[in-house]
């Protein structure tokens, strides 16, 4: 479920929301603690792109919590969005390569083209990409923040390996203390200190922060709300198709052979393949010797010397990273040891006000481009079996949006505002669009971001739906500009729209889609019965029930007995 916006159609939804490419002529300074940056017009806006927040994580500072960048002198010609963190990716011939850098550690700052009177709202963007993909400037916010007079933040963090990591000799300290292996949360806190310390400097207030993200982004939102040390960063979260998809600590950490097991892509199964790779062991049995004879400083030294593209090839072949790669982990350290739903429902996290939310076919985005499920040779698509298309989705997105919202919202005391994005009027015709992506995962974000222009989506995004996507855009905006603003979406920034009611006095969801806005009181269904429904479902092949329960039982350990129990074993079984 944290899988990357990257296959297809809706890889590009992503870029839909890009920088858009301007004539940028103006200057606009702004003062922070390390230096001037120079700003330029965008979009209706004003942008600055690049900041560094926090020193390079390369050398002896990879796999270290993030330190302070270093000033510079004249000014920082903030022009142009900063690269990418390291990420996995592949050349047209499907060769491996790498994209993006491990010196990425930067943010872009939006703000409306006139300064206004007094400091305005700040909402920081998280992205999306499985923890492993994806980056800040794929997010354009010139848009979002001229129409609601806000300033937007789009954040680069570590992703990967390089983000999350939770072998112990990168989670003990010298004197031989636990410390996490979340760099990237640790970068992302790093970014909200900056934000307190400079936002004033391009217009913002410093104490009306709102954090907000999309799928992996979202779960990272979560995370923070659960992280003590985050607590006074921020004042309002809002979280868009995410999840609780943590792991324990031997669960990002151990082999797939242990008890209980590691994922496929723990820290130690990622070592293992490093030591082949190297030519440090010929096989899986003399590498996992090996690991028992190295030392923790032998261990991090070497993989201090691997270069970037080196860690990052054992990660290439994992064709379901999205689900196996440990990320936001229960460590006890950086967040609660103890299962992170219970937690929420203890009171024990940030209160702050929440809006959060599930799109209707979140599914979608991975059956539309699958091989198993439709096949392109022909150009068109061609469904090869509609019901268990349906079916997969159905049970999927289902259980996302259990996880994602009416699983969650019951937990939490501070005041959440739930929704379903379910707009489809994409054309039918000559592909079936609405039954192949539907309101499928990451389509709503260029809804809140304004921003629909881009090459490759004019299939969905097309004259004939202009109209009614404009008006749901403009109303999310709205929403998400309001609770911004106050930690209340109301009736939206002008108050002309539905009123949104909490969960505590509705249990119910704002739906968006075109036409009149509606509520939709909550089903009353466990996690249980959802899955029940999945393993008697006759359209699934049993691979399909054995697959949604492995992926819907994994965190925050594998349910070895449930699986045990339908006839499964674990996806990797056999491997």
């Amino acid at each position: 479920m944290r899988r990357a916006l990257s296959a297809g159609l809706l890889a590009a939804a992503a870029t839909a929301c890009s920088t858009s490419t301007v004539e940028r002529t103006q200057v606009i300074d702004a003062v922070t603690e390390y230096g001037v940056v120079h700003g330029h017009p965008s979009d209706g806006a004003r942008a600055w792109f690049a900041i560094p927040y926090a020193a390079a994580p390369v050398d002896d500072l990879r796999w270290e919590p993030p330190q302070h960048p270093q000033a510079w002198t004249g000014a920082l010609n903030a022009d142009q969005p900063g690269q990418p963190c390291a990420q996995p990716g592949y050349e047209e011939d499907g060769a491996f390569k790498v994209l993006g850098f491990e010196d990425c550690l930067t943010l872009n700052v939006y703000a409306p083209a006139e300064t206004a009177d007094k400091p305005l709202p700040v909402m920081v963007w998280i992205h999306g990409g499985g923890n492993y993909a994806g980056s800040a400037a794929e997010y354009d916010g010139s848009r979002l923040a001229a129409a609601q007079d806000v300033i937007v933040v789009t954040v680069n963090y570590r992703l990967g390996p390089f983000g999350w990591f939770h072998h112990e000799a990168m989670t003990t300290a010298d004197d031989g203390s636990a410390r996490t292996g979340q760099f990237a949360l640790l970068d992302l806190i790093a970014s909200l200190e900056w934000v307190e310390a400079n936002i004033g400097a391009f217009g913002g207030d410093a104490d009306n922060v709102t954090i907000f993200g999309e799928s992996a982004g979202a779960q990272n939102v979560y995370a923070l709300v659960l992280a003590k040390r985050a607590a006074g960063l921020f004042d309002k979260a809002i979280a868009e198709s995410g999840g609780f998809w943590n792991m324990s600590l031997p669960q990002a950490r151990n082999l797939t052979t242990e008890t209980p097991p590691g994922t496929r892509a723990s820290a130690n199964e990622i070592i293992v393949d490093l030591l082949i790779q190297d030519g440090r062991a010929d096989s899986r049995a003399d590498a996992t010797a090996l690991i028992e004879t190295m030392s923790q400083d032998d261990l991090l030294d070497w993989m201090r010397g691997l270069d970037t593209e080196s860690i990052l090839r054992p990660y290439a072949d994992q064709h379901d990273l999205g689900y196996d790669l440990p990320s936001v982990v229960q460590d006890g350290v950086l967040l609660p040891k103890t299962d992170h739903r219970a937690h929420i429902a203890s009171g024990d996290y940030n209160q702050v006000p929440m809006l959060i939310g599930s799109n209707r076919n979140e599914q979608k985005l991975w059956q539309a481009f699958d091989p198993s499920f439709v096949d392109w040779s022909s150009g068109a698509p061609d469904i090869l079996d509609r019901n268990r298309y349906t079916a997969v989705d159905q049970h999927y997105s289902n259980l996302w949006t259990f996880d994602a919202v009416d699983d969650l919202a019951p937990r939490l005391d501070a005041p959440v505002f739930a929704y379903r994005f379910d707009w489809d009027e994409q054309p039918s015709q000559p592909v079936d669009w609405p039954f192949l992506m539907g309101s499928s995962h990451g389509l709503e974000i260029p809804f809140v971001f304004g921003t629909f222009e881009a090459s490759g989506i004019e299939d969905i995004f097309n004259d004939d739906n202009e109209a009614g996507r404009l008006t749901l855009s403009d109303a999310m905006m709205s929403y998400w500009g309001a609770f911004a603003h106050t930690g209340d979406p109301g009736a939206g920034a002008d108050s002309g729209l539905t009123d949104w009611p909490s969960w505590q006095t509705s249990q119910s969801k704002l739906i968006f889609d075109t036409g009149p806005l509606s509520i939709e009181r909550v089903p009353d269904e466990s996690r249980e019965q959802l899955l029940d429904a999945a393993l008697g479902d006759t359209r699934l092949t049993d691979a399909d029930r054995c697959l949604i329960l492995h992926h819907n039982s994994l965190y925050p350990s594998l349910d070895i007995k449930r699986l045990a129990e339908a006839g499964c074993e674990p996806a990797w079984a056999g491997e």
